[in-house]
C-alpha cells in the first residue's frame, strides 16, 4: 500500500514539474521574441543613416536625415524652372517629401541670375545655409560664391549675398571664386568653413569666426600657398588643398568620422582619360569620386578613388559617426552605352565600413512621392544633399518650418 502511494505521489510531482516547466517556457516566449526583434533591428539599422527604429513602432529613437534634392524642369519657351525640394529619410534609401521648396529659380540662355549647384547645410547652432555659384553674365560677378543663411531653409532671394575673389596684394589673381558645387558649410576651430573649387584647384575657405560674420564678406582672398595650420587661415581667406596633378577636380563634399577624422570627397576625372567632349558619354563614364582624410584640415592623406562612373558627391555622418557618401550614379548609362540615359541617372549612396573604411555596396535612393521616380520622360533628381540632424528637437524644428 505504502509503495503504491509513493508511486502515485511521484507521478503527481512529475506532472506538477512538467506543468511548471511548460508555464515558464510560455512566459519566456514573448521576451525571447522581443529580443530577437531588437537584435534584428540593431542589425538592420547599423547601416541606416538615421539609425531609426523599424516601421510600426510608436516613435523613432533617433532623428531622421533631412534630404535636399534638386529637380530639373523641362524647358518651355527657352526657360526651364529648377528647384531644390526638401525630404527626409530614416534608412538612407527611401526619401519622403515634406512637400516644401527650399529654393526655386529659372535657367536659360537669357537668364543671368540662376543658382548653380545649390548646396544646403545646417550648423550646430541650428542655422541653415545655402552656397551656390553665379553664372558668367551675373551682374554680381562671374563665378562668385552665393551665400545665404537663416533659421528656416526656405531661401529669400533678396537676402543672398555674392562673394568674389579678392584682388588685394598677396591674393591669387582670379576672376572666379567658385567652379562647381561646394561642400556643405561646417563648423570647426571656432569658425565656419567650406570647400570650393577655383580655376587653380580645390580650396578651403574660412567664412566666419567669433568676431566676424560671413555676411560681412564681399571678397575672399585665395592664398597662392597653403597655410601651415588651420589657425593660420584668417577670416576671409582660402587655402589650397593638395590634389593630384593628373586629375581634373571639382564638386566637393565633407563629413566627419566618430574619431574626429575629416573625410573629404571630390569628383575627379583623369587628365589623360582621352575624353574630349565635356558631358559626352566618355567623359561621364570617366568621372569618379575620390577620397582623402585629415586630422587638422590642412594635412591630407593620398587621394583614392572610391566610386567610379559617378558625379556630384555629397556626404553626411550618422549618430554613430559612420560616413555616408551620395552621388549621381552613371553606371546604367555606361553599362548601356547610351548617353540618353544620363538624364534619368539615379542617386546612389554608400557608407564606410570596418577598420579599413571600405565603401559598402551601393543603395539607390527612392523618392517615393515624386513622379520622376517612375516617369522616365522626366529628368531624375540631382545633387542628393543629406543633412545630419543631431536630435529630435532639430527634426521637429525643421518640420515646423516647412509646415508654415
Amino acid at each position: 500500500m505504502k509503495k503504491s502511494l509513493l508511486i502515485a505521489l511521484s507521478v503527481l510531482i512529475l506532472i506538477a514539474l512538467l506543468v511548471l516547466a511548460w508555464f515558464f517556457v510560455r512566459s519566456a516566449e514573448p521576451s525571447a521574441a522581443l529580443n530577437d526583434e531588437n537584435a534584428q533591428t540593431e542589425t538592420d539599422t547599423t547601416n541606416s543613416p538615421a539609425g531609426a527604429v523599424e516601421e510600426g513602432t510608436e516613435a523613432a529613437s533617433e532623428p531622421e536625415i533631412a534630404f535636399f534634392y534638386q529637380i530639373v524642369g523641362a524647358f518651355q519657351n527657352g526657360i526651364g524652372t529648377n528647384a531644390t525640394l526638401i525630404g527626409h529619410t530614416a534608412d538612407g534609401k527611401k526619401v519622403e517629401s515634406y512637400d516644401a521648396t527650399a529654393l526655386e529659380w529659372d535657367q536659360g540662355p537669357d537668364i543671368v541670375d540662376s543658382y548653380g549647384d545649390p548646396t544646403f547645410s545646417r550648423l550646430p547652432d541650428g542655422t541653415w545655409t545655402l552656397t551656390s555659384w553665379t553664372t558668367n553674365d551675373d551682374p554680381r560677378g562671374s563665378g562668385a560664391m552665393m551665400y545665404w543663411e537663416g533659421e528656416c531653409p526656405l531661401v529669400d532671394d533678396s537676402e543672398v549675398i555674392a562673394i568674389n575673389p579678392s584682388s588685394a596684394a598677396g591674393c591669387e589673381k582670379s576672376n572666379k571664386l567658385q567652379l562647381g558645387k561646394t561642400s556643405q558649410v561646417f563648423a570647426a576651430y571656432g569658425g565656419t568653413f567650406v570647400f570650393h573649387s577655383t580655376l587653380t584647384g580645390l580650396h578651403l575657405a574660412h567664412l566666419s569666426d567669433a568676431t566676424h560674420d560671413v555676411t560681412d564678406l564681399d571678397t575672399m582672398c585665395v592664398l597662392p600657398e597653403a597655410v601651415d595650420t588651420i589657425r593660420d587661415l584668417d577670416w576671409g581667406e582660402s587655402t589650397p588643398v593638395p590634389a593630384p596633378d593628373d586629375l581634373l577636380m571639382s564638386d566637393s563634399a565633407i563629413a566627419q568620422r566618430a574619431d574626429g577624422t575629416w573625410v573629404l570627397f571630390i569628383k575627379g576625372i583623369e587628365k589623360d582619360s582621352g575624353c574630349t567632349e565635356r558631358g559626352g558619354l566618355c567623359e561621364l563614364c570617366a568621372r569618379g569620386i575620390y577620397r582623402t582624410t585629415s586630422d587638422d584640415l590642412v594635412n591630407w592623406s593620398e587621394w583614392e578613388r572610391v566610386v567610379s562612373q559617378a558625379s556630384v558627391p555629397e556626404a553626411t555622418q550618422t549618430t554613430d559617426g559612420t560616413v555616408w557618401l551620395y552621388y549621381q550614379d552613371f553606371s546604367d548609362t555606361c553599362d548601356a552605352d547610351n548617353l540618353q540615359l544620363a538624364n534619368i541617372s539615379p542617386i546612389s549612396g554608400v557608407h564606410e565600413t570596418g577598420a579599413t573604411y571600405k565603401m559598402s555596396t551601393p543603395v539607390r535612393v527612392n523618392f517615393v512621392d515624386e513622379a520622376f521616380q517612375t516617369n522616365k520622360q522626366m529628368h531624375y533628381a540631382t545633387n542628393g544633399n543629406p543633412i545630419f540632424l543631431p536630435d529630435l528637437d532639430a527634426q521637429e524644428a525643421l518640420e515646423a518650418c516647412v509646415a508654415q
